[in-house]
């Protein structure tokens, strides 16, 4: 079982994982001779960020959902994810640690030698 650290470690990869592809993408346009490098890569970074968004659409809870894909995937604060919701700060900071308690990501991770991917 993951811990909450390890919880918010794995989520925040998934801006990582977009600025990863978007460069992936350029390089392979630049240089050709290692294309299919750069595509094993984004198909790598792809996995992940879609494991982090298929996790937080797993919620049963909409509003918990809301709060992480707001902070996670959109880059949010918790005030502003507050504002947005019409929570006050407190009460999404609440929110956010029984959403990361209740978020079950299939597998751990494991970060070494640079693998970023869940095993089970």
């Amino acid at each position: 079982m993951m811990s909450l650290e390890e919880k918010r470690d794995y989520l925040n990869r998934y801006r990582l994982q977009q600025a990863k592809i978007k460069r992936l993408n350029e390089q392979s346009v630049i240089n050709i001779d290692r294309k299919s490098f750069y595509e094993k890569e984004i198909l790598k970074a792809k996995r992940i960020r879609n494991a982090i968004e298929d996790g937080i659409e797993s919620l049963e809870n909409e509003t918990e959902i809301e709060i992480l894909a707001q902070k996670y995937l959109c880059g949010k604060s918790l005030e502003e994810t507050a504002e947005m919701l019409n929570y006050s700060k407190r009460q999404i900071e609440r929110l956010h640690l029984k959403a990361l308690e209740h978020l079950n990501l299939q597998g751990e991770i494991n970060y070494g030698q640079g693998n970023t991917s869940l095993r089970s």
